[in-house]
């Protein structure tokens, strides 16, 4: 091979790694991250379902759970695995106080749970008193 073929080689290489390298995406900040067994492939099925790659899929993903987060909760189930979240993130709190959150949590769930059933009798009986209204009419 001539010289003036390997320099126009070694050219082309370089500009094509400078290329890569000048790419705005390439600028921004990257970090390595450790995936469990099987969650790579699950959000590479995920993104491909999507029609993103695997960073636009993560980032995406990464992004909707900062806007839930934000959000208040609507339900006691959702208190409950927010509660669950700052708990894990917080290994320095008593086992105790810990118990007593999750106690305080089923106290209101089953008051939840009691205030369901009562609205589900009373709207039955409002149900059943229309039916029977309607009925004589």
């Amino acid at each position: 091979m001539s010289t003036r073929f390997i320099a126009y080689c070694d050219i082309i290489v370089r500009m094509e790694f400078h290329m890569v390298q000048d790419t705005p995406s390439r600028k921004l900040e990257q970090y390595i991250v450790r995936f469990p067994d099987g969650m790579r492939e699950q959000l590479k099925q995920e993104a491909a379902k999507n029609g993103r790659s695997l960073n636009a899929e993560i980032i995406t993903r990464l992004e909707d759970s900062f806007e839930s987060s934000n959000q208040a909760p609507s339900s006691i189930d959702e208190i409950a695995k927010l509660a669950a979240r700052q708990l894990m993130n917080a290994p320095h709190i008593p086992i105790r106080d810990r118990e007593a959150i999750w106690s305080l949590y089923e106290t209101i769930k089953l008051e939840e749970t009691r205030n369901i059933r009562k609205f589900m009798t009373r709207l039955s009986e409002v149900i059943a008193d229309a039916e029977e209204r309607s009925a004589k009419k």
